[in-house]
């Protein structure tokens, strides 16, 4: 399924950053672009798939032999995914286009990071991602141990007795489309030996 990388590609080539960079840059709007990728990746699927039903409805005259429905409802479908298509699309030009983020990127090289594969269950060590939520609770930036559930992650903040719960994209775990395997960055040069 080539076409799942097709929006890394397109962000690396246009920002000169992997997602992974941007990840671990501490610009909300990098931060955020890995979570915007996965849902315009996750949208543009969908609508790949809503067109190829009615693709096939038409190649097969199914809409010739049933009523103005038949094919109304697969267009109300790719109708709406389309919206939702755009504004996922116009969240990611805006995080491209921040200013900010686009300044650090320019004053900073990309971070060397590698991907530890992840499963839910498993207790790690993350930097927390600089998204607009962990910097409102003062955790962005922050090394903490998290326990990876399916869609969120458990952490303890420092002095504090209740778990909270953050996605996991405030929680700085990502899934690789190709591979549908969760994991989390690290900077190599916090792995000596490695």
């Amino acid at each position: 399924m080539a076409h799942l990388d097709t929006i890394s590609r397109w962000i690396t080539a246009t920002t000169e950053r992997t997602l992974d960079q941007h990840a671990t840059d501490p610009v909300p709007a990098a931060a955020h672009l890995p979570e915007a990728a996965a849902n315009l990746r996750h949208l543009r699927t969908e609508l790949l798939r809503a067109v190829d039903r009615l693709r096939t409805l038409l190649i097969n005259e199914g809409d010739l032999n049933g009523s103005t429905s038949t094919v109304a409802g697969p267009v109300e479908t790719i109708t709406e995914l389309a919206r939702e298509y755009r504004y996922a699309r116009n969240w990611i030009d805006t995080l491209i286009g921040d200013a900010a983020r686009a300044a650090y990127a320019q004053a900073n090289p990309g971070r060397s990071v590698r991907r530890r594969y992840v499963s839910p269950g498993d207790t790690v060590l993350v930097v927390l991602p600089h998204t607009d939520s962990c910097r409102r609770q003062n955790l962005a930036g922050h090394a903490s141990p998290i326990k990876v559930g399916t869609s969120d992650a458990r952490i303890r903040p420092p002095g504090s007795v209740n778990p909270l719960y953050l996605s996991h994209a405030d929680a700085g775990v990502y899934r690789d489309p190709t591979e549908d395997r969760l994991y989390i960055l690290q900077a190599d040069e916090a792995v000596p030996g490695h």
